[in-house]
């Protein structure tokens, strides 16, 4: 079974009003990522933070959903991955399909062809990928078999969590990339801000990754690290984040290089230019404002 996962935890602070519900055609902006995940699930479920934020949002949506889900706050992260995590402990499924509640313009096509290609590729988790080597990184598709990696992640990780943790954890990751999915790229963004619903800020479809990219391992660095720095052994931390960093800008999976130089960086003692330089090549690429919304050059 194919369970469809919202996410809807976040607060719409920066939307200035709970975006969530924030009208379209007389609908709440969240009955239209609900719509496309109930066209190809088996159940779908909101991932909230309270009973009361659940009432509210299954009120909203009547018969769209099956329940929902409270972010587990035993969990030692916070934000997307916390929820991501949550569903994937706590709900059993052959695979799961989790993406926003803010997504205005996406369909059920979309999210098929997405599902079909990872599902055709036999990965453990499956993303979208951009032009310009940034991640769709709340779009994710799992199979059950994530789990079993996945656990470290929810174990060790801390504070220091990401949404990309779940790529950099996992055996078999595909990366599929937009143009793949739909000629709409608007259809496979989010809003932050309300400005966004009548001016969406895609990141490009063109740029240095040209088509889906396939990563496998059976011991990943990213893993490694944790457990290292878990033991408070920095010298293999560094260098297995190092690694895998450096396996990311060789692909220019520059969301993923980023995030993975920002795990060195920390872990160092002192400053190293050489770090500074790569993770300012990420950040040149990636062209993100303060949102992590591209800014066309």
């Amino acid at each position: 079974m194919l369970y469809g996962i919202l996410l809807a935890g976040g607060l719409s602070e920066r939307f200035g009003e709970d975006k969530y519900l924030w009208r379209i055609q007389d609908k709440p902006l969240i009955s239209i990522p609900a719509n496309a995940a109930r066209s190809i699930s088996d159940k779908i479920l909101l991932l909230v933070r309270s009973y009361e934020r659940a009432s509210q949002l299954l009120e909203e949506l009547r018969i769209n959903v099956d329940g929902f889900i409270l972010d587990d706050p035993s969990i030692n992260c916070s934000g997307p991955l916390r929820g991501m995590l949550t569903a994937l402990f706590m709900v059993e499924a052959d695979e799961y399909l989790i993406i926003p509640g803010d997504m205005p313009w996406i369909d059920g096509r979309s999210l098929k062809c997405f599902v079909d290609i990872c599902r055709s590729s036999n990965v453990d988790c499956g993303s979208i990928i951009w032009g310009n080597g940034s991640l769709s990184s709340t779009i994710q598709y799992f199979t059950k078999n994530a789990r079993r990696n996945l656990g470290i992640v929810r174990e060790l990780r801390g504070i220091y969590g990401r949404a990309t943790d779940t790529f950099r954890g996992c055996n078999k990751i595909l990366l599929v990339h937009v143009k793949n999915i739909t000629s709409e790229p608007k259809k496979l963004i989010g809003v932050n801000f309300r400005e966004e619903i009548s001016n969406p800020q895609a990141p490009p479809v063109d740029g240095t990754v040209k088509d889906n990219i396939y990563l496998e391992s059976s011991d990943p660095s990213f893993l490694r690290a944790l457990a290292a720095e878990n033991s408070r052994e920095i010298d293999i931390a560094l260098k297995m984040y190092g690694l895998e960093a450096e396996q990311y800008l060789s692909l220019n999976i520059y969301h993923l290089a980023l995030h993975a130089l920002m795990d060195v960086k920390r872990c160092l003692t002192g400053q190293d230019p050489k770090i500074d330089l790569k993770i300012q090549k990420c950040v040149n690429e990636l062209k993100w404002n303060k949102a992590k919304r591209h800014i066309p050059g």
